[in-house]
């Protein structure tokens, strides 16, 4: 329990931020509640590294998977949370965790003493305040016991030290950090051709044949993915709504759920309360009700639960609604009679594709020649019927006009210059384009010393967060993960 912890406040002067992050409880009143029936709170939610993790332990860790969202985006945390996928993140979570244990690697109290300690939101007037501790753990991270709340950073202290052990970094240099930069900062402006793949589809002529084997090779490619209806009904809620006001609609919400919980007709309840019922139409992940602004967080709930289903109160841009499961239907491959429009679209586009990269990389090697005897490359590719274009003057990863925001052609254009004017043929989502240089601005010499330390200091967690995700991406491969809740969800 670390009572000598909340007895004892460690002195540490930090900004006391408890009067932002309190206000993020009301938004987190529902959730979490996605796989919470207590009839299955007992069986297996998956298993890792072949050890079964009870449903029971499962929402433990998820409830430690949201704590450490909190932890890390504050205020923001309200906004970011219905954008994570928290099932993926608990999982991740209990992975990390295991291959820690694996390893002898542990968590003393003193860690996490040492840890508790040092977040703001559990201080004041620069030292550990128990009874601020006690409020924000119970209504913001919603613990109905601070014991839970230490048992899930003990957790994150075993996973903080396994990365400690498997991520080994070296400091950039100098020179890398300038070289980094300049790719950054830099300014290019080329020209260049764009070979429209829309005009080889009249000579990408296809047999039914061909679309069904190509339909064959390629089934999974057309699937119809799993399809909801949904029932709905809505307790308005103002923005500018009273804390009252909000404690009242909460109170109602929470009865209505009860009451549908055990078993109250949907539509007989809405009416007990005054409330319409409102009905989707089937629509799927890939193609969701965005006109009733659901979040992911919410829309996930819904695809995961069975038919008749009534899932908790959530917030919603329309206030707190309360939605039930009307109708599913599970993903399929259509027969191809079904999807054979949707085959030949996709077979022409890729076979076109094909050809205006062919077609490509013959200009290619005419404009190169042609610039070798002297041409410069507009009057080269115009002499080809070639339409030249010209960016403005761009930086690696920055959107350009027409071409959108295109890595390929970025990271090509920045590896021309003067001597090495012309590029290879490179592929963009617009379809395949040869690149010319024109000019460069150089970077800011003095702004650079300016922003050194900084950039330095970014580029290295920048580096630090790209090796945390190839260890965890390894650790996901070893963990054969079995996940029975994927597997039930479908049933």
């Amino acid at each position: 329990m670390l009572k000598v912890f909340r007895r004892k406040g460690v002195a540490k002067k930090v900004l006391w931020v408890i009067a932002t992050i309190i206000i993020i409880s009301f938004g987190f009143g529902f959730g979490l509640t996605r796989y919470a029936t207590n009839d299955k709170m007992n069986a297996a939610a998956g298993k890792v590294f072949g050890e079964m993790i009870p449903m029971k332990d499962f929402r433990a860790y998820a409830q430690g998977a949201r704590d450490q969202a909190i932890l890390m985006h504050g205020a923001d945390a309200e906004k970011i949370l219905p954008y994570l996928d928290m099932n993926n993140e608990t999982w991740t979570r209990i992975m990390l965790v295991k291959e820690a244990e694996r390893r002898k690697i542990k968590a003393t109290d003193q860690d996490v003493i040492a840890f508790i300690s040092s977040i703001p939101f559990f201080q004041r007037d620069g030292s550990f305040d128990k009874r601020t501790y006690t409020l924000i753990v119970t209504n913001v991270f919603r613990r109905n016991d601070t014991r839970d709340f230490e048992e899930s950073i003990r957790d994150q202290i075993k996973i903080m030290k396994l990365f400690r052990q498997t991520v080994k970094l070296t400091n950039p240099t100098d020179e890398d950090i300038r070289k980094e930069y300049e790719l950054r900062n830099k300014k290019m402006q080329v020209s260049y051709c764009l070979i429209d793949p829309k005009g080889f589809e009249k000579d990408a002529a296809i047999s039914d044949t061909e679309l069904k084997d190509y339909f064959n090779a390629h089934r999974e490619e057309f699937t119809v993915p799993d399809s909801v209806s949904v029932e709905y009904m809505t307790l308005k809620l103002s923005e500018k709504a009273t804390d009252d006001e909000k404690a009242d609609a909460k109170k109602k919400a929470s009865e209505i759920y009860k009451k549908l919980i055990a078993k109250k007709d949907f539509a007989a309840t809405a009416q007990e309360y005054g409330l319409d019922v409102k009905k989707t139409g089937f629509f799927n992940m890939e193609s969701p009700e965005l006109a009733i602004g659901w979040s992911l967080e919410l829309l996930e709930q819904v695809f995961a639960a069975k038919k008749d289903a009534v899932i908790m109160p959530a917030i919603t841009p329309q206030g707190i609604q309360i939605l039930k499961v009307a109708d599913k239907k599970l993903a399929y491959i259509p027969d191809f009679d079904k999807a054979k429009d949707q085959v030949k679209e996709k077979y022409i586009s890729e076979k076109s594709l094909l050809l205006a990269k062919k077609k490509a990389e013959e200009l290619q090697k005419t404009l190169s020649a042609k610039i070798a005897e002297g041409k410069k490359f507009e009057a080269a590719a115009r002499e080809m019927s070639l339409e030249v274009k010209q960016t403005p003057f761009f930086s690696s990863g920055e959107y350009i006009p027409e071409i959108g925001i295109s890595e390929n052609f970025s990271s090509s254009a920045a590896t021309l210059d003067k001597d090495h004017a012309l590029s290879e043929v490179v592929t963009t989502a617009k379809g395949p384009a040869i690149i010319h240089w024109d000019a460069i601005k150089p970077f800011d010499e003095k702004k650079f010393e300016e922003v050194k330390k900084d950039f330095s200091e970014s580029l290295q967690k920048e580096k630090e967060v790209s090796a945390m995700n190839a260890v965890i991406k390894e650790i996901k491969a070893s963990a054969n993960l079995v996940n029975y809740l994927e597997k039930n969800e479908k049933q």
